[in-house]
């Protein structure tokens, strides 16, 4: 089985100068962690998660991840992502982003998402995106018994 037979074939994704909010309201509204980000000719330049817009709106916010850790109360919050929203997505989102080609093999994929630090990465077919492929529904596949032997 292969990646493009799994993949999200929604294309929602960002462009660089996207505001931190629009692509926060954007990834609330499809309910995602996480999306591509889009240069003017098309090809993705970065990827913009959860995680990245965290450490935009409380900076350092995973390296002081420990037992003496206090959470800003939610006004504090609320003014950081004030300060940031109006930011672009580019400022934020990790450059180097992983992509799967759609031919890919289920089971190379789990290789690297076993490997590597993310849940979703973009799906593309000659360098273009057509969808996206996450951890999760993987993992569901196999929890329902839909993926055959490689």
């Amino acid at each position: 089985m292969l990646v493009r037979d799994i993949m999200d074939k929604d294309l929602t994704s960002l462009a660089e100068e996207t505001t931190l909010l629009d692509a926060m309201s954007l990834m609330a509204i499809h309910d995602t962690s996480g999306l591509p980000v889009l240069n003017n000719e098309g090809h993705i330049v970065g990827f913009l998660s959860e995680k990245d817009v965290l450490n935009a709106v409380i900076p350092g916010y995973f390296s002081y991840m420990d037992e003496n850790f206090h959470m800003p109360d939610l006004d504090r919050i609320k003014a950081m992502v004030k300060r940031v929203g109006h930011d672009p997505t580019r400022d934020y989102m990790a450059k180097n982003c992983f992509t799967f080609d759609e031919s890919e093999t289920i089971s190379n994929a789990i290789m690297v998402f076993f490997r590597k630090d993310f849940r979703r990465a973009p799906v593309t077919r000659d360098g273009i995106l057509v969808g996206m492929v996450d951890r999760e529904k993987i993992m569901r596949g196999f929890v329902q018994g839909k993926f055959e032997d490689d």
